[in-house]
């Protein structure tokens, strides 16, 4: 398993635009893969026919949710590659209230080295949310429920970093500011840096050892 870092963010924050351009911006030095945690367990849902797309997700039962979420972490993990993992801190189920998008026992699996905390004004992801025809169901929260899940959200994320002792980012992306933002997230990625995997099939080289000092026989007393 290489480097992981997670990249969350309120649907219409901007989370997975400003991912998909810092990874652009860096795709050649750094070996890093991205990952969108909801697709991979949208799969495992239809697999087990659990849903049909993916805001049914959100009407899943807390213990299925954990146990989707499982499954899907630990196929993530498997993976060598290093990881930019594009996901939620939370789940806002239809009911109005909120799952954790980690467990103890999933951060413990994936042992993310950062969490990205990509965030915007309540009103402009209300806006953008508004040209989102993809997904219409998210056009009737107000002002008051988008804040009150950036709150939800920087609590959990604050929660999730002390539990794995990885470093925390919050990135601002307000109108004007994509290219600052892109740039934060990419000084992040750097700091954090990759982790060497061996590519399957071919062995890893053992790292070079310093040579020993040879060993002298103890010297005769006259």
């Amino acid at each position: 398993m290489g480097k992981i870092i997670i990249v969350a963010g309120v649907p219409g924050a901007g989370k997975s635009t400003v991912l998909l351009e810092a990874w652009k911006q860096v795709e050649k030095e750094m070996n890093y893969a991205i990952v969108s945690f909801g697709t991979e367990m949208l799969e495992l849902c239809k697999e087990t026919g659990l849903v049909a797309d993916r805001d049914e997700m959100r009407n899943l039962s807390p213990d299925v949710q954990e146990e989707m979420q499982w499954r899907t972490t630990k196929r993530i993990a498997e993976r060598p590659e290093n990881i930019l993992l594009d996901t939620h801190c939370t789940i806002k189920t239809g009911s109005g209230s909120y799952l954790p998008g980690f467990t103890p026992r999933m951060l413990e699996r994936m042992s993310p080295r950062a969490i990205v905390l990509v965030d915007a004004h309540e009103a402009e992801i209300r806006g953008r949310r508004r040209l989102d025809k993809m997904r219409p169901m998210r056009t009737i929260e107000s002002q008051d429920d988008i804040l009150e899940h950036k709150l939800i959200n920087r609590a959990y994320c604050a929660a999730f970093s002390a539990r794995s002792g990885c470093l925390l980012r919050i990135i601002q992306n307000n109108t004007g500011e994509f290219e600052r933002a892109v740039e934060e997230f990419v000084n992040t990625i750097r700091f954090i840096g990759v982790e060497k995997f061996a590519v399957p099939g071919k062995p890893r080289l053992p790292e070079t050892e310093a040579p020993k000092s040879p060993v002298l026989p103890p010297k005769e007393k006259k």
